[in-house]
């Protein structure tokens, strides 16, 4: 076996330095610093199983027991786990390893009659068209500019390779700021060309001297300045002594692949359909300049089809098993994906029907209809009624509760109302109310705050405070990607149905082309367009009870999700424990069952004390 991870979790040079940049620092041929923990002498001590025995490892193994061996005999094991692929017949790595054609050849691995097991398959096909995207952003590409015009000075004799390169981006440069682009929306300061086929690309390139013509020449000359860059890479493990020999850097050596494979699809009938172009004008965070914003233009070239990218690997492996908990609704994969899943199994769920409380909810505690919609959010009926809503809920269940809505300027919204009534002073009086950042960064002290309080109000109120309130958003780190078990989370509120933006540039296009292709098996645009909204609400929903003795409440406060249309969407432990939702007795039927599963859990807790005091 073996398991592939980032060098962040295996490398053990010192000192606080990204990972990744230290060992591409350390391994560019064109520094000539190399790395002591990986070379010719060094890579074989851990790189085979047969070594790993030697040095104590005779079954299974995680990542702590390879860099724990690495230090001990000063080799890489970043590399080491690399090699031990050559013998295994079990491979554990994140899925983007295998999804991400750059990662899959960099790492070597050939999926060639294997059995791949993708877990927590859910965005699937979202990763598979992000992975097939590419985006060429103004900066990056005069940085290449910058270092090929230094290599025609550095290699006077053989620049010809390094001057085609460097003209030719000049003229992309240009192509990209001369066109004239319009706002997205009036709500955003972000700028967009009109979207372009590869086909209409082609036409704009050849007027600006990038066509045909020229894009051979380049693609030529980025094939020898690579040939030249993994020459000096061999020539460099081999001796680390020699003088380093003037070649690209492995970040050009990234751009010219990527861009290299962009010009190969603008010209291929088969693939060109499946792309669409756009120049974007954005604000994006300058990290050479602390954390300032700048306002940059960015070509991109979006993957309209994820088949693009995960066909070719279904087919190169003997079977394919996608494996999540939220993969409903499933009717998307089999055309998104362009591969055939003959087979599937859509379980019950572990936890028993009477642990779960789930029902729609279509009008709060006064009778207002509760539709959140763009245009009901932004009225203040909704929001007051919203607001006796969670306060209905925060009176009768303890402990954590998580509430998820579709944005993060939805839910401002929400608070900034509840903050002028006497909502959210009379919630901070039952619950500590927690809110999501917007970066993923700054979560992990909001997580922390949220636990401390739950363990603190686990056997009983403090100061009035029952436990904690999260605010959240789908498709959010707390949505995806953090388990809350017990009392972390007893109920989950899902306001509304986190639709994307419709009239989002690359939402509407991706609409439009699924119209369009239908005759490639793929559903219609609207079908395409609610079955990622309904996945990224099952899998907030998820975050409810998970174990077999967790119990908890989920409700799903829209209007739609009393209509047939919106619970078909709906997975089936969802529907199988769905309880009839036509009269709001909400918090009497909220009381009865956390009465009913408190109590529960006491006995459970006295008789496994009464087992311990028996016990020989």
């Amino acid at each position: 076996m073996t398991i592939l991870s980032s060098r962040e979790f295996t490398c053990i040079q010192g000192g606080d330095q990204n990972k990744t940049e230290l060992c591409t620092k350390l391994l560019d041929p064109t520094k000539g610093q190399g790395c002591r923990y990986f070379n010719e002498k060094t890579r074989t001590r851990i790189s085979t199983n047969w070594a790993l025995h030697g040095l104590g490892i005779n079954g299974p193994w995680d990542i702590e027991d390879l860099v724990k061996v690495g230090k001990q005999e000063a080799a890489c094991p970043y590399f080491a786990a690399r090699d031990l692929m050559m013998e295994a017949e079990i491979i554990f790595c994140p899925y983007n390893y295998l999804v991400d054609r750059n990662i899959r050849e960099s790492m070597q691995i050939n999926l060639q009659g294997d059995i791949v097991i993708l877990d927590e398959a859910h965005n699937i096909e979202e990763m598979s068209r992000d992975v097939g995207s590419l985006y060429f952003r103004v900066d990056k590409i005069l940085e290449v500019i910058a270092e090929s015009k230094l290599l025609c000075i550095r290699r006077k004799e053989d620049n010809a390779t390094y001057k085609i390169i460097q003209t030719y981006l000049e003229n992309l440069v240009e192509f990209i700021q001369v066109n004239n682009l319009n706002t997205v929306d009036k709500f955003s300061e972000t700028c967009s060309s009109d979207f372009w086929t590869g086909v209409q690309l082609c036409e704009l390139f050849n007027i600006h001297s990038l066509g045909k013509g020229t894009a051979k020449t380049f693609e030529k000359a980025a094939s020898e300045a690579i040939m030249d860059f993994n020459k000096a890479k061999e020539e460099m493990s081999r001796n680390q002594d020699i003088e380093p020999f003037p070649v690209i850097t492995p970040l050009t050596k990234r751009f010219l692949e990527d861009f290299t494979l962009a010009l190969q699809v603008m010209a291929s009938e088969k693939l060109a359909n499946d792309y669409r172009a756009c120049i974007v004008e954005a604000y994006v965070k300058d990290f050479s300049q602390g954390y300032a914003e700048k306002r940059l233009r960015t070509l991109q070239m979006l993957c309209m089809n994820p088949a693009v990218i995960f066909a070719p690997l279904a087919n190169a492996a003997r079977s394919v098993v996608l494996a999540s908990g939220t993969l409903s609704p499933t009717s998307s994969f089999q055309s998104e994906l362009g591969t055939a899943f003959p087979h599937k199994l859509d379980a019950n769920h572990v936890v028993p029907k009477e642990n779960v409380y789930i029902r729609g909810i279509g009008c709060g505690p006064t009778g207002v209809q509760l539709k959140a919609n763009y245009a009901n959010v932004n009225s203040l009926s909704f929001q007051d009624e919203l607001g006796r809503l969670v306060l209905d809920v925060c009176k009768v269940v303890p402990h954590g509760i998580l509430c998820f809505f579709s944005s993060y300027s939805m839910m401002q919204k929400q608070i900034d109302r509840w903050k002028l009534n006497s909502t959210w002073a009379r919630l901070e009086g039952m619950k500590h109310v927690l809110q999501e950042p917007r970066g993923s960064s700054n979560l992990e002290p909001v997580m922390q705050k949220y636990r401390e309080i739950i363990k603190s109000t686990s056997e009983g109120p403090q100061d009035g405070i029952t436990g904690a309130l999260l605010l959240a958003v789908f498709r959010g780190k707390v949505a995806e990607g953090i388990d809350f078990s017990d009392n972390e989370a007893r109920c989950v509120m899902a306001v509304g149905i986190p639709y994307a933006v419709r009239k989002d540039p690359s939402v509407d296009t991706k609409f439009t082309y699924n119209d369009m292709n239908q005759l490639k098996g793929l559903l219609k645009g609207g079908e395409w367009y609610a079955v990622q909204a309904f996945r990224a609400l099952n899998q907030a929903l998820g975050r409810c009870v998970r174990h077999r003795n967790d119990w908890g409440a989920v409700l799903l406060i829209d209007q739609r999700f009393t209509e047939k249309s919106s619970y078909n969407y709906l997975p089936k432990w969802v529907k199988t424990m769905w309880r009839d939702s036509a009269r709001y007795n909400l918090t009497w039927e909220l009381e009865q069952f956390v009465a009913r599963h408190v109590e529960r859990t006491k006995n459970e807790k006295s008789d496994s004390v009464d087992q311990k005091v028996l016990a020989p």
